[in-house]
């Protein structure tokens, strides 16, 4: 037996009572918070959404052991999970949050009843293949969440929904936000780092054997830490290999991968990745095709103009019934997409001012933009303006039907790699892409049933069920 301490425990949970191996036993919710705090806070609340309790404390603790009853009946384990959970500040500004964190507390390798040698299972995992406790003083995994979310500097006016149903309308689904940071303490995670490239103690775990580079062909524990460095920034080839994933991708995630397609020059021909936007009509099969023109602008402040769209466009003529491309910064997106619309362009791309990729999504909300827009790589940008200094460039702005949106062109799921890497979250979750939204993409995002989705089938690859009718 080899085990690993991951995290600093310092609440525990007395043990419930040893139950059959077909008996799944509740997950133990351990309240790490002190008196009058997080989850004991006693301002009074009215009960909302099927939230039955009456402080503000008894409703967080009651919607997050409502996420833990969604998960336990399906891992099958007859070991007590103790997740110990807490309400306290996170990473957040007035217009971003961290809205959690959680992990698995240790990992063991080498137990009884191990089925892979020399590979970590996280503890919640471990216990139920060994069929006892592996560490009677340490709970499985932890899960904070951030105390301040919806206050003015924190995410401002989006807090925490602590009902049952699913309304939370400008809040955050307190249910899907724990159904996500419990499924990370209780497998989808991996134990190497994305920015050294080091697996733990050089070894394997149960998750990351299942990551694939389709670039290389190699999975993550047969690459150098040198080559997980760049497998982890290797967007769009970065996929899960497990075999129940595999199977599920065509129930789960639909067809219709959102693309830019330079059709010419030919120096530049093929498909681009994109963002797409919260606001006006999604991309469609059909598409909007044109010539793609660089919009311009007054500026507001230095230079007479600019290419960020943030006041009336100059070019009016040239735009119109085309695809317009304007800058990122400066101002919103639904700004320069209003603008470029009013100017008469039928499309908009807004081409990022850092480097790297894939492209996020453009938020916002304005009911009067009519037309489609999205988000493309400084890099797809660049190669535009360049071929555009010599000749035209015809674009679409489609749904590519051969592709399920959140997965590869050989069906895989995609893991989100996005560059420059982002620790915490690169690898450690879907590709944010997929279609509809998944659970465990790096976003809580409205439309989440209180489901596992594809979290199911990856528990299952990671061992969860595996051995149940093993002596």
């Amino acid at each position: 037996m080899l085990r690993q301490q991951l995290i600093v425990i310092v609440a525990l949970a007395a043990l419930a009572p040893a139950a059959r191996a077909d008996k799944p036993v509740p997950i133990v919710l351990v309240n790490a918070n002190a008196a009058g705090i997080g989850l004991n806070d006693p301002t009074p609340v009215a009960p909302v959404g099927g939230n039955p309790m009456t402080t503000l404390g008894g409703q967080r603790m009651f919607a997050l052991q409502h996420a833990a009853n969604i998960i336990w009946p399906q891992l099958r384990s007859s070991v007590p999970i103790r997740i110990q959970v807490s309400f306290d500040s996170r990473a957040c500004n007035a217009t971003g949050a961290v809205l959690a964190s959680a992990g698995a507390a240790w990992a063991d390798a080498n137990f009884k009843r191990a089925t892979i040698p020399d590979t970590w299972y996280h503890g919640a995992l471990a216990n139920k293949m060994a069929r006892t406790d592996l560490a009677t003083t340490t709970d499985e995994a932890v899960a904070i969440f951030n105390i301040n979310l919806g206050q003015a500097n924190c995410l401002a006016g989006s807090p925490f929904y602590y009902g049952l149903d699913g309304n939370e309308g400008t809040g955050v689904d307190l249910v899907a936000t724990a159904l996500h940071e419990f499924s990370h303490g209780l497998g989808f995670s991996q134990f190497g780092n994305v920015s050294t490239g080091t697996l733990l103690l050089n070894m394997q775990d149960t998750y990351n054997r299942n990551l694939l580079d389709t670039s290389t062909g190699l999975t993550w524990p047969q690459m150098t830490n040198t080559q997980r460095i760049a497998a982890a920034v290797n967007f769009d080839h970065v996929v899960w290999a497990g075999a129940n994933v595999t199977q599920a991708v065509p129930t789960r995630l639909a067809l219709g991968l959102p693309v830019l397609n330079i059709q010419s020059p030919a120096g530049i021909a093929g498909p681009y990745a994109v963002g797409t936007a919260q606001f006006g009509p999604p991309l469609t099969a059909s598409g909007v095709s044109a010539d793609i023109v660089i919009a311009t602008d007054l500026a507001e402040t230095g230079s007479p103009t600019t290419t960020d769209a943030c006041s009336p466009i100059t070019n009016a003529v040239d735009v119109a019934g085309k695809i317009a491309l304007v800058d990122r910064g400066a101002c919103t997106f639904i700004i320069k997409v209003k603008n470029a619309q009013v100017a008469g362009a039928i499309a908009v791309l807004v081409a990022d001012n850092v480097a790297g990729g894939p492209p996020p999504g453009l938020g916002g909300i304005d009911p009067t933009i009519t037309i489609p827009s999205a988000r493309i790589t400084l890099a797809a940008g660049n190669a535009i303006k360049t071929a555009l200094q010599t000749e035209p460039v015809a674009g679409a702005l489609v749904l590519d039907m051969t592709r399920r949106a959140g997965a590869d062109p050989s069906g895989f799921a995609l893991m989100n790699a996005p560059n420059p890497v982002v620790p915490g979250s690169s690898i450690s979750h879907w590709d944010p892409i997929a279609s509809p939204n998944l659970l465990e993409e790096p976003a809580i995002n409205p439309d989440l049933e209180h489901g596992l989705d594809l979290n199911y089938q990856l528990f299952l690859d990671i061992g969860w069920r595996d051995e149940d009718t093993r002596p």
